[in-house]
Order: C-alpha cells, then structure tokens, then sequence
C-alpha cells in the first residue's frame, strides 16, 4: 500500500480522532493535543496520507531546547501497520529538526509496551534512563491532633517557596548525586524530558515553583487539580519526609492529587509504595543526529 508524507493540516484531525479513539482502554489524547501540536512553532507534525490524501499516520515532534527534539503521539491505522510508516515519520522529524541544530532526539515509552520499545529498538534508539511515575489521591500527611479542632499538625519539614539564590545549590547537589546520575541529567516536563540547566531551576524559583525543606527540593506545579513534581532532589534518608512534606504541600494548594515523574531508584519506589503511591514504569530512549 503506498503513502505519502506530508504536514498536517487542520482538517486532518477527523481522521486521526477516528483511528486513534481506542488507543488504550481510557481512549487517546493525540485528537485533543492536535490543534495545540499544529499552532506551536517549534513543533513539526508529520502525517502519512493515502491515496485520497487522507490521514493514515501521524507522529508529533517538539524542539524542547535549541539541541533536543522529543517525539511523541506516533499512531498508525491499524490497517497501515507493519509498513515502517512510523519509522518514517520519526525520519521525517529527526531532518527537520537537525535543520533547525538539534542533536538529540529522545521519545518515552511505558515499560510494558513491548511492541513500541521494540520499534523504536529496531530504529536505532537506545534506553539511557528509566523513570517512575507515581501518583495518589491527597490526603492530610500528617495526623490530626486532639484539642484544636481536627487541624493538622503542621510537618516538621514544611515545604516552602525557594529564593532564586537556591538554585545553584539544588543543581549542584543534583547533579553530584544519584537522582541526576540515574536520570542521566534529564527532568520531566510534563511528558516530556531534556536536560536540566541551573537556569531551570532559577526560572522555576521565580515562577513560585521551586520549594525548599531541609529533606530536599522538589519543583513542583498545580496542574488541572493535580500538583505535578516532574524533579526533586533528597537522599534515601530524608525521601520519606520530603515525600510527606509534598503531600502536605499538595493539599495546602488544594490539590485532590499529588504526581511525581523520578529516576528508577530502588529506595525512592519502596518509599513511594510505602507512602500510598500507586506506580508505573517509563522507559526513557534516545539518539545521537547527525548535523
């Protein structure tokens, strides 16, 4: 069967929702983001079209830096399966971000989705760094006290707003320790991932994101009633009181849930389990462009 590469258009979009609405049990999120993807301008969205120029593909790339294109929303109709159109579509990608000076391409999978790691293997992308992400429903962190009306006692290890004078230090203690070791330098954002700069972390303290308590930082953002921590930094010791202080935080801002995107560490999963997180597992890959 023959099919041709072009860029979306916005009548395209009826085609991808049809095939893409029973992706996974919940449905899919690619007709809904579709609209946002054509609108961004550091954004490249490829469709692979039939004979009848209609949409059969589509695939989503994003310049999260002048040096990192990640790829996401890669579906394919499942009648135009197993022809390498997918392959194409990252191809298609990968040369209009090279144009424009990336180096680095990189894409996340979950680790039970053995077919699209396997594709995406076959390509030539390789693993550099698997992920968790946790998430729960919040609730008080720490217990109530009698005699002063059912109010929380407040946690020792209160998380509150850091300076942009932090910044420095958390990415210093980042970077020296094993959350940035394992991660290979990288953050999430969202569902995406690149690497993380002091600059990060600076912009971060003057958007009111970046907290501070003496078991660590996190740089955490209420999200559509959710708090997402897409990075933190503690130390095996402290992990549990940071996660507590997070919980607390979560609540404080009314949230009704907390989420956390982290390096794959043994430690800091049995403390998530431990604290009522309920877990999955990302498998980070990535690939060298050549300018």
């Amino acid at each position: 069967m023959d099919y041709q590469i072009r860029p979306a258009r916005a009548d395209d979009k009826t085609a991808i929702a049809a095939f893409t609405q029973d992706t996974f049990s919940w449905g899919d999120y690619v007709a809904d983001r579709f609209d946002g993807w054509l609108a961004n301008p550091d954004a490249m969205t490829p469709v692979a079209v039939d004979e009848h120029d209609t949409a059969v593909a589509v695939a989503h790339g994003v310049m999260l830096s002048p040096t990192e294109l990640w790829l996401q929303g890669a579906r394919v109709h499942p009648d135009w399966r197993r022809l390498g159109i997918a392959s194409a579509l990252d191809d298609t990608m990968e040369r209009w971000a090279v144009e424009r000076g990336a180096r680095i391409s990189r894409l996340a999978i979950e680790d039970w989705n053995e077919p699209a790691r396997r594709q995406v293997e076959k390509i030539g992308l390789r693993p550099v760094s698997r992920w968790t992400h946790a998430s729960r429903d919040v609730r008080p962190a720490a217990p109530p006290t009698g005699g002063n009306g059912g109010r929380r006692r407040p946690p020792l290890d209160r998380l509150t707003r850091a300076p942009s004078a932090e910044a420095h230090a958390a990415f210093m203690a980042w970077s020296a320790g094993v959350l940035g070791r394992t991660g290979r330098g990288l953050f999430a954002v969202n569902w995406t991932w690149r690497r993380l700069t002091i600059d990060d972390l600076a912009n971060a303290a003057k958007a009111s994101a970046l907290w501070i308590c003496p078991a660590g930082w996190v740089v955490a953002t209420p999200h559509d009633e959710t708090l997402e921590i897409g990075w933190l930094e503690t130390s095996e010791d402290d992990v549990g009181e940071l996660l507590k202080s997070g919980l607390d935080l979560a609540a404080e801002l009314g949230a009704s849930r907390i989420s956390l995107k982290v390096p794959d560490i043994d430690w800091l999963a049995n403390e998530l389990t431990r604290t009522g997180f309920d877990s999955g597992g990302i498998v980070v890959y990535e690939r060298a462009l050549q300018p």
